[in-house]
């Protein structure tokens, strides 16, 4: 075998291997995603699913979520666009047969909820909840995540005290970058988050404002530091240059006299 069929050979065997570790295209899932949603408040959410046989010709779509009196509406479509069933599940989790021989060719779930409580607060990382979960579940019961929405769930006192710890945080930082001492402040927003992830929030807000006062006022003193400093460079250069006159002017009247 001569080199140049070799050469082809193993050409064509590196194309096959990377072919192989392609991973097949999954079923294609879009909606909608809150980034936060507030404790008691109603959800009304749409999700759609395309590109549904991409691996299997039947299976069955999963839902599941972690809001409260919770309804799905599934509706399913066929290649043209018309619907041909819909169908409501109430509960935090519902099942659907997904079948290429009924025609369906899209599917798009409609989710409407309460938020719940949140069961406990976190600053970093943020507490969370799932909003929406989907997976395609095999016969056999073998299933695969599809999408997972979280959200962090609020009120309106926890919100406000996250917002006083992130102004806190970027005083501190700010006032860290011009070279104030922010011990006192580090130690205020310490507690500040200490108090949010115990859901005392009027503490937590409290401490953070004090945290943030106390960076601001460290920021200030430090430039009116660096103020007088130049200020005081300032005077000793006119001193210097003054003298330097000075001692010219002087040597110079010495030399006229000399003269």
């Amino acid at each position: 075998m001569n080199l140049s069929r070799c050469s082809k050979l193993a050409a064509a065997l590196v194309v096959l291997l990377l072919a192989a570790a392609v991973p097949a295209a999954a079923v294609s899932v879009s909606g909608d995603s809150p980034a936060a949603v507030q404790v008691d408040s109603s959800q009304d959410l749409t999700y759609e699913f395309t590109d549904l046989y991409t691996d299997y010709d039947q299976w069955t779509l999963r839902g599941e979520t972690g809001l409260d009196d919770v309804t799905w509406t599934v509706t399913l479509y066929d290649q043209t666009g018309a619907q041909i069933d819909r169908l409501t599940y109430n509960g935090q989790q519902f099942e659907q047969p997904v079948v290429a021989n009924d025609d369906v060719n899209r599917v798009t779930v409609r989710l409407e909820g309460t938020v719940p409580a949140a069961e406990s607060y976190s600053y970093d990382p943020a507490q969370s909840m799932t909003l929406a979960s989907f997976a395609q579940v095999q016969e056999g019961g073998t299933s695969t995540t599809l999408q997972a929405y979280e959200t962090r769930p609020y009120t309106t006192a926890s919100d406000d005290a996250r917002s006083a710890i992130d102004d806190a945080r970027d005083a501190i930082d700010s006032a860290a970058s011009a070279g104030a001492g922010v011990s006192d402040a580090e130690s205020d927003f310490e507690d500040a988050v200490e108090f949010f992830n115990t859901g005392n929030f009027e503490q937590a807000t409290s401490n953070a404002e004090e945290a943030e006062q106390t960076a601001n006022n460290a920021a200030s003193s430090a430039q009116q530091t660096d103020m007088l400093l130049l200020v005081g460079a300032g005077v000793v250069v006119l001193v210097l240059v003054a003298g330097g006159v000075y001692w010219y002017l002087q040597q110079r009247d010495t030399y006229d006299k000399l003269g």
